[in-house]
């Protein structure tokens, strides 16, 4: 019986226990916290508000009276100087944010606003101010003075990503897409239906024709002996050796 009692204490000891945290945004909220509006707080806060229209009075009890937000009972206001509910930011208290978390390339110039969200214009560098810093490839319109032509394509234009990287999507025509365009003699496999004797190389066809990297006819292409053969000449082998002959 006692050996069936320190089985079973064991088997106990060794269960897995799932955590009560609960992801929230970009938070983990631990047990005993709910999420609302991409934060964690106290489950009060949203129960004291519930079928509260905005800027219905709530109470918190010792946490105090306060009034309904975005379904929250927020205690203080915008402009108090703390952040309070679901604002970024309050005066000075930047809830320890600086430019960098916003991709700047400097700390300092991040401010709040009037309205408690934050002021990016103040940071130096930053991807969205509309112009091209540090390793961005592209800044809403401003591309570096680059195009499409830049990135290696025949036409078309350029679009930014959200994260100051350049889309390709509406440029057109590059060497490598298999299709011939511009300039091109080729493109990867397709010859634009040639071949050696099509190119006037008589008998040269010990080496197929291929397409270079650059989309052009590869020099090695139909070579006889290392020469192009004319097309009055014929590629003659003799042994190991072969050669362009009349």
């Amino acid at each position: 019986m006692r050996r069936f009692l320190l089985l079973a204490l064991l088997a106990g000891a060794l269960t897995c226990v799932k955590s009560a945290a609960t992801t929230c945004g970009d938070e983990i909220c631990p047990e005993g916290l709910a999420c609302a509006s991409g934060h964690c707080v106290d489950p009060s806060v949203v129960v004291s508000c519930a079928n509260h229209a905005d800027n219905d009075p709530c109470d918190l009890g010792a946490g105090g009276s306060g009034v309904c937000q975005n379904g929250l009972c927020i205690v203080g206001r915008c402009g108090d100087g703390t952040i309070n509910g679901v604002e970024a930011c309050d005066g000075t208290d930047l809830g320890g944010k600086t430019c960098l978390d916003f991709g700047a390339l400097q700390p300092g110039g991040l401010s709040c606003g009037s309205d408690c969200n934050f002021v990016l214009s103040g940071c130096s560098s930053y991807c969205g101010n509309g112009q091209v810093d540090g390793t961005e490839q592209c800044d809403g319109s401003d591309y570096a003075q680059k195009s499409c032509i830049d990135y290696g394509y025949y036409g078309g234009t350029l679009l930014c990503n959200s994260d100051c990287t350049v889309n390709f999507t509406n440029c057109s025509g590059r060497c490598g897409d298999g299709m011939i365009e511009g300039f091109e003699q080729c493109d990867g496999t397709n010859l634009n239906n040639n071949t050696c004797n099509s190119l006037g190389h008589k008998g040269s066809g010990m080496v197929p024709l291929t397409c270079g990297s650059d989309c052009a006819y590869a020099p090695s292409s139909c070579t006889c002996g290392g020469e192009l053969c004319s097309a009055t000449q014929t590629c003659v082998v003799s042994g190991l050796i072969s050669s362009c002959q009349p």
